[in-house]
């Protein structure tokens, strides 16, 4: 069972998959998020996901429960596929999900 988080991104394993934030400068720093991401298949695993094991999919969660990311570096939501499914581009916020909250 998948846990619904925001109207417009559902957050599924689906959608975590697609997500790009792993990949970004914004985390790439990050303690925090390393760690979390040595625990992602324990994570995945639960049913349902806890937001705060996920180092991702903020368009659907929310802000970054780390603390060490550097919202200073690129972001590059625009590239991801979830972006594209949701059509974020015409979503408040636009892009930073991390750093400004899920996408409305």
């Amino acid at each position: 069972m998948n846990q619904t988080i925001s109207a417009k991104v559902p957050f599924s394993t689906a959608n975590v998959g697609k997500c790009m934030c792993p990949k970004c400068s914004v985390q790439s720093k990050s303690k925090c998020v390393g760690g979390k991401l040595a625990k992602i298949k324990e994570a995945l695993a639960k049913s349902p996901m806890n937001r705060e094991e996920i180092p991702g999919i903020y368009c659907s969660t929310g802000m970054a429960t780390c603390s060490d990311i550097d919202a200073k570096q690129p972001c590059i939501c625009g590239s991801c596929a979830v972006f594209s499914e949701y059509n974020l581009g015409t979503a408040k916020p636009a892009g930073y999900y991390c750093r400004d909250g899920m996408a409305k």
